[in-house]
């Protein structure tokens, strides 16, 4: 299966639910995408959960955002089971 985001054929226990707006911001479980997990990780390192939720609610919004064309870009030359350690946002 393919990451939604970086398209790269990521191993299936390497995939994630990613839900379009936050859990914690009321999100329904149905409204979500499927990711790798360095894209779930990158979503999260840039945005708030409050950005998330109003300004990065679809597949679309997200995919247009600049600094996630510059990390698709980037990570889709990476092996599909590359992984990026990255810290979250507190």
């Amino acid at each position: 299966m393919n990451c939604q985001i970086c398209q790269r054929e990521t191993p299936e226990h390497y995939l994630e639910k990613h839900h379009l707006v936050p859990k914690a911001k009321h999100g329904a479980s149905l409204d979500s995408i499927i990711v790798c997990k360095n894209c779930g990780d990158i979503l999260h390192q840039l945005f708030t959960n409050k950005e998330l939720a109003k300004e990065y609610n679809t597949l679309d919004k997200i995919l247009k955002n600049e600094k996630i064309k510059k990390w698709v870009k980037w990570i889709q030359n990476k092996p599909n089971d590359f992984s990026v350690c990255m810290k979250r946002k507190k």
